[in-house]
């Protein structure tokens, strides 16, 4: 990724996201390494450069008719932090822990919001906060999360120009939610898209790219679920 920070004599403050997945981290995922049978005893159904995926044996996600979605947690790449502000030759411009924890809360409430909302357009089963019985208990991560151009406020006026805003990558484990059983796990990395030219990153782009990224893993998920309950 490449980016271009321009002074801007109009008094226009750079207003990146909060929180922009952009979500792709087959950089850090060794796919070849994945073992056929994980810890607890799931097996292997899917590998590729940007997903891996484990299912326990027998389970039939047919018998679930009531998804719970724990709140997601979110994690930077290791030591984003670090290399963000080694990069930049303004100390107003660095990025403060204040700022990180914020920008991770951000992005956990984009993807809480975004998931529900894809999960209650399905009529197959319905989205509870109770754990009972026929409950599908899904418990989402984002790791890797790698920023390009994050959302803080500087005293300097400054416009961030990039061609992509950012990469992480979904971390998903799915439960009985009464026995507390491991029934499947999802590492799902992806990108944001190449424009295939600079744009200014403003809050509003950067939003509207981190929402796409998560409403195709969420899409995702509820189609193969909507199929599994269609048979």
């Amino acid at each position: 990724m490449k980016s271009y920070k321009l002074n801007n004599i109009f008094n226009i403050k750079t207003l990146a996201i909060t929180g922009v997945l952009a979500l792709s981290a087959c950089g850090s995922m060794n796919t070849q390494e994945a073992p056929e049978v994980s810890p607890e005893g799931m097996e292997l159904v899917k590998n590729t450069r940007s997903t891996i995926a484990y299912r326990k044996e027998g389970v039939n996600f047919a018998d679930y008719d009531k998804i719970q979605i724990s709140n997601s947690t979110v994690a930077f790449k290791k030591n984003w932090q670090r290399d963000y502000n080694r990069d930049q030759r303004s100390l107003s411009t660095k990025i403060n822990d204040r700022e990180v924890v914020r920008i991770k809360e951000s992005v956990a409430k984009l993807f809480d919001e975004t998931f529900t909302e894809e999960f209650t357009k399905s009529s197959n089963y319905k989205v509870t906060d109770q754990a009972v019985a026929g409950t599908l208990l899904l418990k989402p991560s984002i790791i890797n999360l790698d920023i390009n151009a994050p959302d803080i406020l500087t005293a300097t006026n400054i416009k961030t120009y990039v061609d992509t805003a950012g990469e992480a990558t979904l971390y998903l484990e799915m439960y009985d939610a009464v026995s507390g059983e491991i029934l499947a796990r999802i590492v799902d990395s992806k990108e944001a898209r190449d424009k295939g030219y600079y744009q200014w990153a403003t809050r509003v782009s950067n939003r509207q790219d981190a929402k796409i990224i998560i409403r195709k893993w969420a899409k995702s998920l509820r189609t193969k679920f909507d199929a599994v309950h269609a048979k």
